[in-house]
């Protein structure tokens, strides 16, 4: 054997033992790093669609159950807040009432007690009206009574007086005092006229028991009617 075959010998390479070429095979698969990348790369691309699709579907149930606890909260509010809208407008409605009850009930308590006022007022002043009425009758009935008594006074001062002219009349023409140069026959003839002048000489001398026909100056006789 000569050098050159020598070196092609050494030039050979050298026998690899089993584990060794697993190690060169392993080696192999990742010997090209953009080949390596696109085998990754294909190899995650159906787990990041997977994991997208959790991920989106997760997301869906949870905006839904989002949506329905907010739409059963914004109905579960507005139920709410229709409630206490129509509680609100209700008291504010009763509340109205009450004050247009109150605002009525005061109107009427005023109406009545200018009314009661003025009725007071009218009856007062018919009342007045009345006692001045009585009070003016009263008067007059008492003017016309003190006139009527006066009235009557005159008359029965009148009335006194003529029977007290009578009365004197009637002494002074029953009893005559006798007088120096009259007789009996001119006193009877005074008394009773022509006509009785003689009759009355008897009923001269019976009333006052004379027998004759003398009568003393100074006798006071009796005249008989």
């Amino acid at each position: 054997m000569n050098s050159e075959g020598q070196d092609e010998f050494n030039n050979e390479p050298p026998m690899l033992s089993r584990s060794d070429s697993r190690r060169g095979k392993k080696k192999t698969i990742f010997r090209y790093p953009l080949l390596n990348l696109l085998i990754v790369f294909f190899l995650l691309i159906p787990i990041v669609i997977v994991i997208v699709f959790v991920t989106v579907q997760n997301l869906g149930s949870s905006d839904e159950v989002k949506t329905e606890t907010e739409s059963t909260v914004n109905v579960s509010n507005n139920t709410d807040a229709k409630e206490e809208k129509a509680k609100a407008k209700k008291a504010a409605e009763e509340k109205a009432a009450a004050e247009k009850a109150a605002a009525d009930k005061k109107a009427a308590d005023e109406k009545a007690a200018a009314e009661k006022k003025e009725a007071d007022a009218a009856k007062a002043e018919a009342a007045k009206k009345e006692q001045e009425a009585a009070d003016q009758k009263a008067a007059e009935e008492k003017a016309a009574a003190d006139k009527a008594a006066e009235e009557e006074k005159a008359k029965a001062d009148a009335a006194q007086k003529k029977a007290n002219e009578e009365a004197e009349k009637k002494a002074a023409a029953s009893s005559h005092t006798v007088q120096a140069g009259e007789t009996l026959y001119g006193i009877a003839r005074s008394a009773y006229g022509s006509a009785g002048a003689a009759a009355g000489v008897e009923k001269i001398k019976q009333a006052n028991g004379l027998g004759s026909n003398d009568v003393p100056v100074g006798t006071v006789l009796k005249i008989p009617q």
